[in-house]
Formats: C-alpha cells, structure tokens, sequence
C-alpha cells in the first residue's frame, strides 16, 4: 500500500515538474510568434503569415495542455483555490457561446442557449467555471456526430442551486467508458479518433472544480445518440 502511494505522489511530482519547466519556454515561444505574426518586424507574404498563425495555433494549445498539467498536480496535492464571488451565470455562458459559434459554424453545428429571464446569480470563482462551461460545449461541438449538430445550453433555478444543462446529440460513450469518464488521462476510442490531440484532462479538473465551489456535476446517456452534462452551483 505504501509502495503504491508512493509511486503515484512520484508520478504527480514529475508531472508537476515537467509542466513548470516547460511554461516559460512556451511563453516565451508564444512571445516571440506573437511578434512576428503582427510584422512589427516587417512584412510577411501570404504564405509565411499562414505557418506563423498555425504556429500560434499550436503554442496556445500546448500552453493550455501545460496549465492543465498543473491544475492537476494543484488538485492532488490540495492547493488548487477558488475565489468565490457573486456571479451572473447566464452573462458568463453568452460570452463563451458567443466566441464559441464561429468555430461551431464551420463545425455544422447550433448552439442554442436559454434561461430564465430572472435567474438568481451563483457564488462561485468565475474564472473557474467559465473553464468548465467552455470545456462541456466545446466537447459537445467536438464531439458531434456526422453531418448537421446542435447543442442544447440551458439554466434554471432548482431550489437553493442553478442548474446548468449541455445536451448534444453526438458520439456518445461506450457502457463500458461510462465508470472512467471524469477519470485523469481517459479518453474512449471514439474521442480519440476524432481528436488525436486531446488530454483526459478537462472533465477531471471539472469535476474537481464544481465540488470545490459547492456543487455536483454529472451525465446522462440520451435515448438515441449523444450525452447531455449537467452540474449545479449554489445561488448567491
């Protein structure tokens, strides 16, 4: 048993490790392409502006999968914090909707948002569950099925609590996934086919983060094909 413990908190302290050394670097990367790509330091062709921005693209991508490497090893080892403050949910899902919908268009996909007019704010960290939420509806569009998609995104008060709600009608899961999906590190065959890039790490740091702002989080398989989550946070 303290064979077993050991190995894990090893295994956590190089992750840790790793993540720090390599979140200058990628800054300073990210910096640097930043720079570049605006032609302060000159013009670029067409071409040249196109592997720059693919570049960029690339950069942010690992600077993110370097930030959850850290939110994980937080998590473990109980130093992951949260700033709770009054917060208007329906304002934070619009926001990210909305910056979400070009890449949904190009996906074939809607997202389609509704909530009541007069919604009770919640008392969360906002930056916190503004991950969560961008990380669900960005799974859903994702992981949609072949051809025309919508994602459903609802709110509403349920007694003392605001429930979110994110309805797809993509891939699914397996019955034999459905134990391991807010697992570190797990992705189902289906996931992994259509984006060889993920982590595993979204829903884990999801679930961590509605716990630690007081609320529940989980999913449900629907009737004919794709999932719907949903997750509930205190009203202020």
């Amino acid at each position: 048993m303290t064979a077993r413990l050991y190995k894990k908190a090893r295994v956590s302290d190089t992750i840790s490790i790793v993540a720090h050394q390599l979140k200058n670097p990628i800054s300073v990367l990210y910096g640097y392409l930043e720079v570049l790509a605006s032609e302060d330091l000159g013009k670029l062709n067409k071409k040249q502006k196109e592997y720059l921005l693919d570049a960029l693209k690339n950069v942010e991508a690992m600077s993110n999968i370097v930030k959850d490497l850290l939110d994980v090893s937080k998590i473990e080892e109980g130093r992951y914090k949260i700033k709770p403050q009054v917060v208007d949910l329906g304002k934070i899902c619009k926001e990210i909707i909305k910056n979400l919908s070009s890449w949904a268009r190009a996906s074939n996909c809607e997202i389609v948002f509704s909530a009541p007019a007069k919604l009770p704010n919640v008392y969360v960290d906002p930056s916190k569950i503004r991950y969560v939420i961008e990380n669900l509806i960005s799974n859903a569009v994702m992981y949609k099925s072949s051809g025309p998609a919508k994602v459903e995104v609802k709110l509403k008060k349920r007694k003392d609590k605001v429930l979110f709600m994110c309805k797809d009608n993509g891939i699914g899961i397996s019955n034999k996934d459905v134990d391991k999906i807010f697992s570190k590190f797990f992705r189902s065959e289906e996931a992994v086919m259509l984006n060889p890039a993920g982590t595993g790490l979204g829903l884990y740091i999801s679930k961590a983060i509605i716990r630690l702002n007081g609320g529940e989080i989980w999913f449900e398989k629907n009737k004919n094909k794709g999932m719907t989550f949903y997750f509930t946070l205190p009203i202020a």
